[in-house]
């Protein structure tokens, strides 16, 4: 009897410093999850409204990467409206360490009148040199019953063009969630692309399908935000902008060469990768392996 009493004791015993183990590391983890690591170099901001804004982009002169204006956030003000970054015309969502920036890209409209005389069109373009649009999170896309698009750019310094069709003579064979051919086209964008522009066209000036697609869209747009539907043969048209990821690495050389030309700029603790797509190949810099923290900065890693 005393010999199971005490065996429980124990048991407790251990189950109590278990438990207690568990808060201790449980404390710990939450405690390195709290801390805040620098972002931006010092007496810089590290953000925007609610966007983050990591070295080596910055907002003000000194505090992005001085070898390229593309790191420049235009972090644009209003009296009435949260601070919006910017990068030429676009706005900025989100912009990740790992080299990856989200924005807000235009979309091209065709529009016509009943009797065919065009409306309006527009032809966005894209031409900053240490961007490239992101192979694996977007697509080129166009929408109509009556269109033609092109997506144009430079890849390994030439010039280069896609495109696809979509034509559709109603609305009964169109599948909602399909972009094959009918009201909808899309196509894979190539690795390196830089330099873009695209442009939506009609055939026939959408005068056959006029009553229920006036316009021909298209548009470069992050693959998980976007799912085909008949209403946008209308709706897109009140949407100037869609979401699109963009790529960015440091420079146009390897790790190497930048490390001999002494304009390498990965920090204590962490690693450099070449970034080698097409006509941008570049470098990333991320933390080793148990560090966290922006790699870019001196001691970022930590």
């Amino acid at each position: 009897m005393l010999f199971w009493e005490s065996s429980g004791a124990m048991g407790f015993h251990s189950m109590l410093v278990l438990v207690t183990w568990v808060g201790v590391m449980l404390t710990a983890i939450m405690a390195a999850a709290a801390i805040a690591y620098p972002l931006a170099l010092p007496n810089c901001s590290d953000s925007c409204g609610d966007v983050k804004i990591p070295y080596p982009f910055g907002t003000t002169e000194g505090c992005y990467l001085k070898e390229s204006r593309d790191f420049f956030i235009n972090c644009s003000k209003s009296h009435d409206q949260p601070d919006q970054p910017m990068t030429g015309d676009l706005s900025i969502t989100n912009i990740s360490i790992e080299g990856e920036m989200a924005v807000m890209m235009y979309s091209s409209i065709n529009c016509y009148y009943q009797n065919g005389t065009p409306m309006s069109n527009n032809r966005p373009w894209l031409q900053v040199p240490d961007y490239t649009v992101s192979v694996t999170k977007n697509k080129f896309v166009a929408v109509g019953c009556d269109t033609y698009a092109f997506l144009n750019g430079t890849l390994k310094d030439a010039p280069f063009t896609i495109g696809c069709l979509s034509k559709c003579n109603d609305t009964r064979n169109i599948v909602n969630g399909s972009c094959s051919g009918i009201g909808c086209c899309q196509i894979d964008i190539p690795e390196g692309l830089t330099d873009i522009n695209f442009a939506a066209y009609s055939f026939n000036n959408h005068s056959d399908v006029w009553s229920f697609n006036p316009c021909s869209f298209a548009f470069i747009i992050q693959n998980d935000r976007f799912s085909f539907s008949s209403a946008y043969l209308t709706s897109l048209r009140n949407n100037s902008t869609l979401p699109m990821v963009l790529d960015w690495a440091i420079g146009n050389e390897t790790c190497e060469v930048a490390r001999n030309k002494g304009n390498y700029i990965c920090g204590a603790n962490s690693n450099c990768s070449d970034l080698k797509n097409g006509s941008a190949p570049g470098y990333r810099c991320k933390c080793k392996e148990g560090y966290v923290g922006n790699p870019y900065l001196k001691d970022g890693c930590q």
